[in-house]
């Protein structure tokens, strides 16, 4: 605070990876660096990669660059994008909890930043099936047999913020990729949100994953803006 005015507010998080996350509420930029020293350990914060008072900050305040998403708005339209032969494509609620669990730990792997996380089905059940922002028919997932190889999740929109859907994350495992699951998986989804009048949703992939930048590069998306992640260790 600055006299009995509030410049920021800081929250805290310690995901299933072990990882302390930091979220700078509203937050005046040079308010940021103070907060977050005023937390010990190892912990990141993603901040916007237009900020550059509150990248300076965090700077100084010891944190160092880790990775950059690009921000993209992708519009939403009926992809011709057949589900690879031998695979099926469902909708979340056919799912059942303990193997959606795994595959998304199994995928989180592959994603930098995100490595090390643990199944937890307490935290999973609430973030995924119990979340409010949980939409079933716009969450797809791929499977081989009974085997989880696959998933595709367009997020409600989180009320105050975008108004638009979110597409989270997209991932399929390493044996599968390079047949075209993930344009099958994202087009069931769209292809539901093309029906309710949804003309486009919102997408944050890492800039170094060449393979993701180009999917939505054919998708039509366009980059919108972009968030840079720092670590202090």
């Amino acid at each position: 605070g600055e006299g009995e005015r509030v410049v920021g507010a800081l929250h805290t998080w310690r995901g299933p990876d072990g990882r302390q996350r930091l979220y700078c509420g509203v937050c005046r930029a040079d308010a940021s660096g103070t907060l977050a020293g005023a937390v010990g350990g190892e912990c990141s914060v993603q901040v916007g990669a237009g900020d550059l008072a509150a990248l300076a900050a965090l700077r100084a305040a010891g944190f160092a660059d880790l990775r950059a998403e690009h921000e993209y708005t992708v519009p939403v339209a009926r992809l011709a994008a057949a589900v690879p032969a031998g695979l099926r494509i469902v909708a979340a609620d056919q799912t059942e909890l303990e193997p959606l669990m795994l595959l998304d730990c199994a995928i989180r792997a592959c994603i930098p930043g995100a490595e090390g996380w643990q199944p937890d089905p307490v935290w999973f059940r609430e973030e995924t099936y119990d979340s409010p922002f949980f939409d079933s028919l716009t969450y797809r997932v791929a499977l081989d047999g009974e085997r989880y190889v696959g998933l595709a999740r367009v997020w409600r929109p989180v009320p105050g913020r975008d108004p638009r859907p979110v597409l989270g994350c997209v991932g399929v495992l390493a044996d599968y990729r390079r047949r075209g699951l993930a344009r099958a998986m994202i087009g069931a989804a769209f292809a539901v949100l093309h029906e309710r009048g949804v003309a486009a949703v919102t997408a944050e992939v890492d800039t170094a994953n060449v393979a993701s930048n180009a999917l939505f590069a054919r998708l039509g998306a366009s980059v919108s803006g972009g968030t840079i992640e720092l670590r202090r260790g």
